[in-house]
């Protein structure tokens, strides 16, 4: 934990799941309808740094299935950088399948918005409570 890490922090933005490896959140910028982040709640840069990475993947899959699930998408594009903030946290964006390259980027550049989807947002929370069994 880090004082001066915005990112550790347990209350930006809409927090939907949290617990000892991770926390999902929505991201304020809804470049695209579902776009959260999983955020590490160790203070690392790096996955390989993580001393729970099965925990975080966990979390991260979790997320992944209920957007995936929730929003009718059938891909999901993942990133990481660190860059504004130095704190390891992934990005996802469900989009179609169709979706272009461009405008996938345009949404990663923050170039597209679409409106805050309150609904979304609970249905997410709730499957993410509910959460599935990792198969052995």
């Amino acid at each position: 934990m880090n004082p001066s890490c915005a990112l550790c922090a347990d209350d930006t933005g809409d927090v939907i799941y949290l617990d000892a490896a991770a926390r999902v959140t929505f991201h304020d910028d809804w470049a695209v309808r579902g776009h959260v982040m999983v955020i590490a709640r160790q203070h690392v840069e790096n996955l390989s740094d993580l001393d729970d990475f099965g925990g975080f993947m966990s979390v991260y899959e979790r997320a992944e299935r209920a957007l995936l699930e929730a929003t009718g998408c059938e891909r999901a594009i993942v990133m990481k950088l660190g860059i504004m903030t130095p704190h390891l946290h992934l990005h996802i964006y469900p989009v179609a399948a169709t979706a272009t390259r461009v405008e996938v980027m345009a949404a990663i550049d923050g170039k597209t918005r679409v409106a805050r989807d309150e609904a979304l947002i609970e249905l997410v929370r709730a499957m993410m409570e509910r959460g599935r069994p990792r198969p052995q």
